[in-house]
C-alpha cells in the first residue's frame, strides 16, 4: 500500500536531494531532519554536517524556496535567501555561493575567532586542494601575497591560471584566474546568479575585451565601468570581483585573448563542489 506524502515529508524529501549536491567535508555527509521555522509555516528542514558547526534551514514554498542558516541555539527569524529556484542543484548551488560562507562566518563569532588565524586558513585551502587532487590537478600552496594570508594555485589544461587566497580568519575565498577570454567567460558563470531576461546595458567601455565581457556577463550579475578601464562584477549578495584591464585597451579580441579577474567571498565548499569544473 502506498502512503502519502505530507508536506512536512515533502520538505525533507527535497533537502535530501539537496544534500545530495553539497560536497562531504572530511569524509562527512549531510544529515537532514525535520524542522519548524519560526518565520513560516511552510514544511522546512535542517541540514547539519559533522564537524561544522551551525546549520543550514531550508522552507519549502510552491513557487519559491526560503533558505537560512543558524548557529547557536537561537533560530534564525527571518530567512537569508530567497529564491525562485526549486530544482535541488539550484537550490544547492544557492548554499554553495550564498548560505555556508556566512554561516562559516557566524561559526566563529559564536566560537571567539582563534588567535592564530594561521592553522584555519591551511585546513580550508588543504579541503580545496584535496578536491583538486582528486580530479587529477597538482595545486601548489605557499604564503599569499597579503600579511596573514596562504594561497594554492593551480592550472587548468585549457590555459586558465587559478590562485585561491585566504586572509586572516575570513573563511571566504579569494579567487584569481587569469587565461584566454572565452575559457574564463565560460568559468565565471559558475559563481554568478542564474542567468536572467533583465539585463542592462554597461556603458562607456571603450576596449574591446571590456564590451565583449560587459556583453557576457550582463545576464548573470551587475557589471560596471571603473576609471581604470576594468568592471566591476557582482553584488554585495554573492561573490563579486573586477575584471583587469587589457594591457593595449585598442588591441583587438579573439577567443584566445588574455584576461585576468579577482573573485572575491567565494565559499570554501563552493570551490570543493566545482573542482571537476576547474581542473578540465
Amino acid at each position: 500500500m502506498s502512503t502519502a506524502i505530507t508536506p512536512e515529508h515533502a520538505g525533507v524529501a527535497l533537502a535530501r536531494r539537496v544534500a545530495e549536491h553539497l560536497p562531504h567535508r572530511d569524509g562527512h555527509g549531510w544529515t537532514v531532519t525535520a524542522h519548524t521555522a519560526w518565520w513560516t509555516t511552510r514544511p522546512a528542514a535542517r541540514l547539519t554536517q559533522t564537524g561544522r558547526t551551525g546549520a543550514v534551514i531550508v522552507a519549502l514554498h510552491t513557487w519559491r524556496t526560503e533558505l537560512a542558516f543558524q548557529v547557536g541555539d537561537e533560530g534564525p527569524y527571518a530567512p537569508d535567501v530567497v529564491s525562485d529556484r526549486l530544482s535541488p542543484k539550484s537550490i544547492a548551488r544557492e548554499i554553495l555561493r550564498l548560505v555556508l560562507p556566512r554561516l562559516d562566518d557566524a561559526a566563529l563569532e559564536h566560537h571567539h575567532r582563534p588567535t592564530d588565524s594561521a592553522p584555519l586558513r591551511q585546513g580550508h585551502l588543504s579541503r580545496i586542494a584535496d578536491a583538486l587532487r582528486a580530479q587529477g590537478a597538482g595545486p601548489t600552496s605557499g604564503p599569499g601575497a597579503l600579511r596573514n594570508s596562504d594561497a594554492l594555485s593551480w592550472d587548468k589544461g585549457s590555459g586558465v591560471r587559478y590562485r585561491a587566497t585566504l586572509v586572516g580568519m575570513n573563511p571566504a575565498v579569494d579567487l584569481a584566474m587569469s587565461g584566454p577570454v572565452a575559457t574564463v567567460e565560460a568559468i565565471l558563470p559558475l559563481f554568478l546568479d542564474e542567468a536572467s531576461l533583465d539585463t542592462r546595458r554597461t556603458k562607456g567601455v571603450t576596449s574591446a575585451l571590456g564590451r565583449r565581457l560587459a556583453a557576457h556577463l550582463a545576464p548573470y550579475t551587475t557589471v560596471d565601468r571603473l576609471d581604470d578601464g576594468g568592471l566591476s562584477i557582482g553584488t554585495a549578495r554573492g561573490p563579486f570581483g573586477y575584471v583587469a584591464p587589457p594591457a593595449d585597451p585598442g588591441a583587438p579580441v579573439d577567443d584566445d585573448s588574455e584576461v585576468t579577474v579577482e573573485l572575491h567571498g567565494v565559499g570554501v565548499d563552493h570551490l570543493t563542489a566545482l573542482a571537476p569544473l576547474l581542473t578540465r
